[in-house]
């Protein structure tokens, strides 16, 4: 899943999944959730997380997806807007946008789409403040 890799990278704790979505379950419709959430079954519709999403190697999303942060080993048709850090597995495959602030496309990962980097919100809040102090 996530591994810590420098100070901009983290791991999610795997023993704490709050919501899990088994690979034999499909899904149609919207999904909402707090907390970090495991897709491995098949999901149509929009997911929206308040926390972390974990997609399956066997997994199937044809979704738009918001959540803080996700790792990507299945296969996602979507698009993406994500708070911090999207990781594309070597399985993984996104074919649709990304929004993010860090992204990680490990070798062999697909990526097949566009993306839009964000800058983090604290460095942001510095250059706003720096421009009224120039004004």
């Amino acid at each position: 899943m996530f591994q810590r890799k420098d100070a901009n990278t983290f791991d999610v704790n795997t023993d704490k999944i709050d919501t899990i979505i088994g690979k034999n379950t499909k899904i149609e419709g919207n999904i909402s959730s707090q907390g970090t959430m495991r897709i491995d079954g098949l999901v149509t519709g929009k997911v929206e997380v308040e926390g972390n999403l974990i997609v399956g190697e066997n997994s199937k999303i044809e979704a738009d997806i918001k959540a803080d942060n996700i790792s990507v080993s299945g296969e996602i048709v979507g698009n993406l807007t994500i708070k911090n850090q999207v990781q594309i597995t070597s399985t993984g495959k996104v074919y649709g946008d990304i929004e993010v602030q860090n992204l990680i496309i490990d070798e062999g990962a697909i990526f097949d789409g566009k993306c839009k980097m964000n800058k983090k919100a604290e460095k942001n809040a510095e250059t706003q403040q720096k421009k009224k102090d120039v004004k």
